[in-house]
């Protein structure tokens, strides 16, 4: 069973600039939520079977022109307009999309909000992930205009759209579900084509 690991420091905060050195992928893999260092571990195999497929299904909306899909290990700068090297919500979202014409945030790291975000539900992440979660916290702060939840468990995918400063009532799609968003449309498969390949 996948366990939250524990980070061993000096310090207290870190920023952007601090982070190569931690950034390799491999049993773990690191995070900045308000400065603090969150160390993870590495994802089991049916996560890694949805982010696939999800970056699949999101390589037909960057095929169609409508932007680009970017997968973990991807920092994501969420404070860099106010921060830059010194930003400090600094997570690796497992798959992210940016729109065509957003696409000049694409940089070492994405500088800025994507506008999809989608965390893959793990043992370590779930309660950061979800309401009241950190990452979902800082997600909604941001202002990502729409952001995912996979559990693989459940089968479900829960859709969070941003609107207000806030995340509204999310949909919660089961398969049998059309699986979109009006980021790429005309894009759009039965949500369980995601959990397809899941044992």
């Amino acid at each position: 069973m996948e366990t939250e690991a524990m980070a061993t420091t000096t310090k207290t905060r870190y920023t952007l600039a601090e982070m190569p050195e931690w950034t390799g992928f491999g049993w773990h893999y690191y995070e900045l939520l308000g400065g603090e260092l969150v160390v993870r571990s590495a994802p089991d195999q049916p996560h890694a079977v949805a982010v696939v497929s999800l970056v699949l299904f999101l390589g037909e909306a960057q095929k169609a022109g409508h932007g680009r899909v970017q997968t973990a290990p991807r920092a994501v700068a969420l404070d860099w307009a106010k921060h830059g090297l010194q930003s400090e919500d600094v997570p690796y979202p497992d798959v992210l999309f940016v729109r065509e014409a957003r696409r000049s945030i694409l940089q070492r790291a994405v500088e800025a909000a994507p506008d999809l975000v989608i965390e893959v539900l793990s043992p370590s992440t779930r309660k950061d992930d979800l309401p009241g979660g950190r990452k979902f916290a800082i997600y909604e702060r941001y202002g990502v205009p729409y952001y995912w939840t996979v559990d693989t468990e459940a089968r479900t995918i829960t859709q969070y759209t941003w609107s207000d400063g806030r995340y509204g009532t999310p949909l919660v799609l089961h398969p049998g579900d059309v699986l979109s968003c009006p980021l790429f449309p005309g894009v759009e498969c039965d949500a369980i084509e995601i959990f397809a390949e899941l044992l």
